[in-house]
């Protein structure tokens, strides 16, 4: 891998991977990676396997990231074009794109806009659903991973059901995780089922191995769920019965499927299942209700009193309900929250309202009491709203817990204002117990 490599006309970089099957003298395929955090060897690193599998160019962007706005990022991407489409002979049949949650709405949305790619891989998000894009059939083959315990778990099925609506080419893989990269055995899932896709299309000729041996790695996943995820199960045999159903015999799986199906225990997880993504939604609707009163006067009236009330009790339900269906989504919920404000204090600090970056950095402290970095953000927070007071405070907080790199932070010109003060030289002059 490449870390580094600059793009034509800018300031900007790609980082750069190439199979060993590589040949410069052959049409080659070729997946845009987005990284929601902008550091593409990051995202890389999950799809290399798949790579060398599949014979597949990598390219990911080190600038498109979340908090930019999105005509920024197409920008960005259109330079990464010329520069990738002047030096590569790229096959334009077999141009793909993947992202992490902003970055897989970003892939998405250039998709759409440009019309050439082949399929999509999208990791941790899915397409905003609304009336500006209707998609077609004939669009790109979209791919969706999520973790059961991804925040955005809801919106990937919804994204499923939206596609599947208007007969779009589309798949959805659920593993046990949270909301961040796959790891490289799902991305090569996802790799498999855009093989698939590409020999359907007669892109790619068909490797009859490779669908055997694709199809008995689903057939294990589905098969391991059947006796304690019913529900997952027959989402996965129905995967297979789509997907196979041109190269195998697959009556006796149809059955196996039905009568999975027409059992009990699955109708009852059926049940319990959309109970919780009820109560979910109805507990998300509260917390966020708090919140938009709280945001408009950017404080909480009761010194966050009722959010350490709530979250306390979030906290307690989801230790009590751990590793079952509940518990998974109640963190899922927890992690929302917390995403939510976060990506507010960030947009709110790049749009110069300090205090209402404050509230939700304040908020942020309560859902992460013993993460130094935290602190330090309310430390920064304080410091855009003159507080020396309450930014000692907290920096001398964040320095207890340990915060990396604690004595770089007296370089930052955020805090330049204060140098002189007694109370902030003193700071850095003590060493952390």
């Amino acid at each position: 891998m490449l870390p580094s490599i600059a793009v034509q006309n800018s300031s900007e970089t790609f980082a750069l991977y190439l199979p060993n099957s590589y040949d410069e003298t052959k049409l080659s395929a070729v997946v845009f990676i987005f990284d929601p955090s902008g550091n593409g060897a990051n995202g890389m690193q999950h799809f290399i396997a798949s790579a060398e599998k599949f014979n597949y160019i990598l390219i990911a962007s080190n600038n498109t990231k979340n908090g930019v706005p999105y005509e920024t990022n197409f920008e960005i991407v259109n330079r990464l074009f010329a520069t990738v489409f002047s030096t590569f002979t790229i096959d334009e049949k077999q141009i793909y794109a993947a992202g992490f949650s902003g970055g897989s709405r970003l892939a998405t949305a250039i998709s759409a806009l440009t019309g050439k790619m082949q399929g999509v891989i999208a990791c941790g998000a899915g397409l905003k659903i609304n009336t500006s894009f209707t998609p077609s059939k004939k669009m790109f083959s979209f791919v969706g991973l999520v973790g059961d315990e991804d925040m955005n778990y809801q919106e990937m099925f919804q994204t499923k059901e939206w596609l599947d609506k208007f007969d779009v080419d589309n798949e959805l893989f659920v593993y046990n995780d949270t909301h961040r990269w796959p790891p490289s055995k799902q991305i090569e899932r996802a790799f498999g089922w855009l093989e698939l896709q590409a020999y359907q299309k007669k892109i790619r000729s068909v490797d009859t191995q490779f669908v055997q041996s694709y199809f008995e790695s689903q057939y294990k996943i589905a098969d391991s769920l059947v006796l304690h995820n019913k529900f997952r199960s027959v989402n996965e045999y129905q995967s297979i019965l789509k997907n196979f159903a041109p190269y195998f015999d697959l009556k006796a799986m149809q059955q196996k499927l039905e009568s999975i199906k027409a059992s009990p225990e699955y109708k009852a997880e059926v049940a319990a299942r959309n109970a919780n993504i009820k109560e979910e939604n109805e507990l998300y609707e509260k917390f966020s209700k708090v919140y938009s009163n709280d945001i408009l006067a950017a404080k909480s009236d009761d010194d966050f009193q009722w959010w350490r009330q709530e979250l306390k009790k979030l906290n307690a339900d989801i230790e009590k309900s751990k590793n079952t269906a509940k518990g998974k989504m109640l963190k899922r919920l927890k992690y929302s929250l917390f995403a939510g404000a976060y990506e507010s204090s960030v947009g709110y600090v790049n749009a110069k309202k300090y205090q209402h970056a404050l509230y939700c950095d304040q908020l942020l402290v309560y859902f992460n009491p013993d993460q130094a970095y935290w602190y330090f953000r309310v430390a920064q927070s304080y410091a855009h709203n003159d507080d020396f007071k309450h930014t000692i405070r907290n920096l001398k907080k964040a320095k207890e817990l340990g915060l990396p790199q604690f004595q770089s932070i007296q370089q930052m010109p955020l805090f330049a204002k204060f140098k002189q003060k007694k109370k902030f030289i003193k700071l850095f002059e003590e060493r952390s117990e």
